[in-house]
């Protein structure tokens, strides 16, 4: 009898366990726009996000009509008329980052993996820096790295994608702000094509204390020019614009395109300290082999971080 008792068991536990990977193995592709992404499963929960058509989302689990989809750095219920189960075959650590010719691309999935790690919870060193008397610890600083997915963005004079690059350098911009102590959130973590609208939405619903929209830029007709413009909206934002600009300058000694008041959709939405940097133009040969090395993400890096830290002194 206790042997039967315990097959049974193991039987049942088998069967939990498959169906919970089964669970795992599924992806929402959103149908509805502007779907609410709520805390509960009801409409009785409050709306915590909104996703969009063709996002796609891994299902944690299902309550009656509603499921619960991991949008990276929290949790949500949609309800399931307004989307469809897709089955994913990938495993966990796949990096979803589509296969291209471009050497860029095959570093920019390296460095996915990589930026995964990072948004696990704080390192030990990160964790000390916290506990320092450092102006950025504990501040909520929203990265958002421009275009992904279907949405490439320019296309530098290598054939290199400006939404590879704007990852690229977010996940290096990462790694100071959390060795600074910075609570750190990315739009996206890989090649993934997500809405203005999510990305704003991320960051007022956070409370982010800072977000930033990285790009670089491009004038194929005029491949001389180079240089970093920083934008802003709103007059409170200005004197963050100067701060990061002018840390950005003086680490990287590039082109200084100065700043520039502009009604972009991602500053106009967005009610926390905002700002769209241009990092450089990829349609420049030199810039965007600049670009492309290490040293100078770091470097611009290092300007950004000393620009917040002037902007909450």
């Amino acid at each position: 009898m206790k042997r039967k008792i315990f097959f049974l068991t193991i039987i049942s536990f088998i069967f939990i366990f498959s169906i919970s990977l089964l669970i795992y193995a599924q992806d929402a592709q959103i149908e509805g726009e502007n779907l609410n992404v709520r805390s509960g499963p009801g409409t009785d929960y409050d709306v915590i996000s909104k996703v969009n058509p063709p996002e796609q989302y891994p299902v944690l689990e299902e309550s009656g009509e509603w499921s619960k989809i991991d949008l990276g750095d929290y949790q949500g219920w949609i309800h399931k008329d307004y989307f469809s189960v897709i089955e994913n075959t990938e495993t966990e650590n796949d990096d979803k980052v589509t296969t291209s010719e471009s050497e860029d691309e095959d570093e920019n999935s390296n460095n996915v993996e990589r930026d995964d790690n990072n948004n696990a919870p704080l390192t030990r060193a990160a964790e000390d820096n916290k506990s320092m008397d450092n102006i950025l610890a504990g501040k909520k600083i929203v990265l958002d790295p421009g275009h992904g997915g279907r949405d490439v963005g320019a296309i530098g004079t290598s054939g290199g994608f400006e939404s590879n690059y704007t990852l690229k350098t977010a996940q290096v911009l990462l790694e100071l702000l959390e060795e600074h102590g910075a609570d750190v959130y990315l739009t996206r973590k890989n090649n993934q094509y997500v809405p203005l609208t999510s990305r704003t939405t991320h960051a007022n619903l956070l409370q982010a204390d800072v977000y930033l929209s990285i790009h670089y830029n491009s004038t194929p007709e005029l491949t001389e020019v180079r240089g970093i413009d920083t934008y802003y909206l709103s007059e409170r934002d200005k004197q963050l614009a100067e701060y990061v600009h002018g840390g950005i300058i003086n680490e990287t000694e590039m082109n200084d395109r100065g700043i520039e008041q502009r009604d972009l959709h991602v500053l106009r939405v967005n009610h926390r300290p905002s700002l769209l940097l241009e990092l450089g133009f990829i349609s420049n040969e030199s810039e965007e082999r600049n670009i492309q090395s290490r040293a100078y993400l770091e470097a611009m890096s290092r300007g950004i971080v000393t620009g917040l830290e002037q902007f909450f002194r």
